[in-house]
């Protein structure tokens, strides 16, 4: 991952190509540190920068005349000063003065969101895109920053979004050991075991990054603290609220897992909300899904969200898993030796061949038969063959994983049938914890599996033939 020291040259770059930026991050993720950086590396370079901060403006109109005042190079304009009559009008004088400017001038505009609250929003957002789309034309970029992606602001507005194609997008997410000791009065008061405790208390966050190596609560341990980390949390899930983000970090870090929020689960990651994965040292960068107390704030405020996802996905990877292992043990006709150990089981492969004729006539296709198969069935399996599941659930024994099934077959036909909310918060949080127990024995036990030398797998059926 690149350096967040590196940040400020790069968007420096990016907007002397001359190109647009676009940066986005959470409350307190250092937004303002970033522009300050940027502002001063121009600062002697013959270009014009021209800050404002959208929450002191109302409108579109009231925002172009402030850069055409600036500009120009003329004080603000003040109260009974002549105003352009409308937006497009103010859009124009701002043109004007930048094409007299005499140099490149880079409009630096914080706040961004507030375009939302904009009456002539709309109007605005066409406009804007007009100055600086053709920065080899008009020599004019912008740097901007705000909390939601602009595609998602202009989308809100406009219905479409076509500002957001004409910036690069730079996000501010997790800050790495190698930043921690920027944020520090001096750069040697930092050790890298320091480094690693504070990101370990922090997440990643900046702001708490900031706070820990003020406060130092490792040294000094206070209550007002902790007060502080989950004020700022609380933060973080309420502006996952607003940017509607607040349900898919749920399900990645809390479950369920699904496939086709790859674009969601992007932006969390370069938010700091997931593990960014780190492709130099193959290992996961810090995130705020590593803090339980971050997880606990996210699940009281999604407690109601449909655990169905997470409960699936277990179903999932257990039929995965006995499937491999009886055909690790047994071969491919596994079934036709288990099957005979217990009635259940028999009872269980009776009803799945029922089911997957049924689907062949209706569907012309069936499924594998343990897709066919529930919790309590896949239970009745792993229990009589329990020798060669015991690696697998390793974390407890026989009896306690029997009632992790088969509470899990007790929410499943509710869940599964549109019934959720006949499950009480109790339950709903049970059957996120069992199924994300199941997920997490049979993740370690395949890669225990993975990590052994490749002599030490046993082939398939080689019980079979012994």
């Amino acid at each position: 991952m690149t350096s967040r020291m590196d940040l400020p040259e790069r968007v420096r770059a990016l907007l002397s190509a001359p190109a647009n930026v676009a940066v986005h991050g959470s409350p307190g993720s250092g937004k303002s540190w970033i522009s300050d950086r940027v502002i001063a590396s121009f600062d002697g370079d013959g270009s014009r920068l021209i800050r404002v901060d959208l929450s002191t403006v109302k409108s579109g109109l009231e925002l172009f005349a402030e850069i055409a005042s600036l500009a120009s190079h003329g004080p603000r304009c003040e109260a009974g000063t002549a105003t352009p009559p409308h937006t497009h009008a103010a859009w124009k004088a701002a043109r004007q003065q930048i094409e007299q400017a005499g140099c490149r001038v880079i409009l630096v505009l914080d706040q961004f969101d507030r375009v939302l609250h904009f009456d002539d929003g709309q109007e605005f957002l066409l406009l804007f895109r007009e100055l600086v789309h053709r920065p080899e034309t008009l020599p004019c970029t912008a740097l901007i920053l705000s909390r939601r992606s602009l595609q998602s602001i202009e989308a809100k507005v406009t219905g479409i979004s076509t500002l957001a194609s004409v910036c690069y997008a730079e996000f501010l997410g997790s800050v790495s050991v190698e930043d921690v000791s920027s944020f520090a009065s001096t750069v040697n008061s930092v050790s890298a075991d320091d480094a690693s405790e504070c990101l370990k208390w922090s997440g990643g966050h900046p702001a708490l990054v900031k706070y820990w190596l003020t406060v130092r609560p490792d040294r000094h341990p206070v209550r007002a603290a902790d007060l502080e980390r989950s004020k700022l949390l609380l933060r973080v899930i309420d502006y996952l609220g607003e940017i509607d983000l607040v349900h898919a970090a749920a399900q990645f870090v809390l479950g369920p897992i699904i496939d086709d929020m790859l674009l969601e689960k992007q932006e969390l990651e370069l938010l700091g909300i997931l593990a960014l994965q780190n492709e130099k040292s193959s290992t996961d960068e810090v995130s705020l899904s590593d803090q339980e107390i971050f997880r606990d704030a996210l699940r009281n405020r999604t407690w109601s969200l449909d655990p169905w996802g997470i409960l699936g996905h277990a179903e999932v990877r257990l039929r995965g898993i006995v499937e491999a292992r009886m055909v690790e043990e047994y071969g491919e006709d596994w079934p036709a030796l288990v099957t005979k150990k217990s009635p259940a089981i028999l009872r269980a492969w009776n009803e799945a061949l029922a089911k997957m004729e049924r689907d062949q006539k209706m569907f012309a296709r069936q499924a594998p038969w343990l897709s066919y198969t529930y919790p309590g069935d896949l239970w009745t399996i792993i229990q009589v063959e329990w020798e060669y599941f015991q690696r697998v659930f390793d974390k407890n024994d026989k009896v306690y994983w029997r009632n992790v099934l088969i509470g899990l077959s007790q929410y499943r036909a509710p869940l599964a049938h549109g019934r959720p909310e006949v499950l009480g918060e109790a339950q709903r949080t049970q059957c996120r914890i069992f199924a994300n127990e199941v997920i997490e024995s049979i993740n370690r036990f395949e890669a225990s599996v993975r990590s052994l030398p490749r002599q030490d797998h046993r082939s398939p059926g080689s019980r079979a033939k012994t």
